[in-house]
């Protein structure tokens, strides 16, 4: 359960450095572009503005 709970909080640590990073980036002149990930991100269906869900089937 120690292991669990170490586990837990380095995840959470590790989750809250990186968005506080991404944040000043920027600022700081840290910031790269990155050309693969914007690409990933654009073709990223829950990101995807032309996405269309698929009519539900209708049951006679």
């Amino acid at each position: 359960m120690q292991f669990f709970a170490k586990a837990v909080i380095t995840g959470f640590g590790l989750s809250l450095g990186a968005a506080l990073y991404k944040k000043v980036a920027k600022q700081l002149g840290f910031e790269e572009e990155d050309k693969a990930s914007e690409q990933v991100r654009q073709q990223d269906g829950a990101t995807d503005p032309n996405l269309q869900r698929d009519p539900q089937p209708q049951y006679s």
